[in-house]
């Protein structure tokens, strides 16, 4: 199974926090599954590919976009990917990677992991295609997220909770059980 992976680029934001990218990355290796990622050699995304790499991982599968690399310094490819796609905006990139995936796991990160994430949860919630997604919500990170989701939900801003299309969890035996397992969503109908 090919995973997509959305994490933070950062690695200003401690160590534990890249302990359990890499433990994420040897798991996925061992486990014989793919990463489908951003695919850069910078910050966490390095982190993710080297230690996948260093742990026997075979389809490490890069998507990078042609605008991020006209403003972004140092934005270059990881040079151990097992393929490599560069698409024309960033936009496009998010569409790349969910086609090339069969399931999404949002490890904490900052606005563009929201972004991919809210982007991925979005698609499932109109039907576009149906995947499983699970937030790793190591910590708690995702709990001030969860509770604003809740509240959207609560005042009607969507019929359909979170949960109802995403598994929230701490345990990545739990979350890779749940990808394995994951049968089709029925979904109401947003606009009914």
């Amino acid at each position: 199974m090919n995973i997509a992976i959305t994490l933070t680029s950062s690695l200003h934001v401690g160590q534990e926090y890249i302990d359990l990218t890499h433990q994420v990355a040897e798991r996925l290796a061992k486990d014989g599954h793919g990463i489908v990622y951003g695919g850069t050699a910078y910050g966490m995304m390095l982190e993710l590919g080297e230690a996948y790499k260093r742990s026997g991982g075979k389809r490490l599968i890069g998507v990078m976009s042609k605008d991020l690399m006209e403003v972004t310094k140092g934005y270059k490819a990881f040079d151990g990917l097992d393929e490599q796609y560069i698409e024309a905006t960033y936009s496009t990139r998010k569409d790349k990677i969910c086609s090339k995936a069969q399931a999404v796991l949002a490890l904490p990160g900052g606005y563009g992991t929201l972004d991919e994430l809210v982007t991925y949860v979005t698609s499932k919630v109109n039907k576009l295609y149906d995947v499983p997604i699970a937030l790793y919500n190591y910590n708690g990170f995702y709990d001030t997220f969860l509770a604003f989701c809740n509240e959207m939900k609560s005042k009607d801003f969507s019929k359909i909770a979170l949960e109802d299309v995403a598994l929230v969890s701490d345990n990545l035996d739990e979350i890779l059980e749940y990808f394995q397992s994951y049968k089709p969503t029925e979904l109401s109908d947003k606009f009914v």
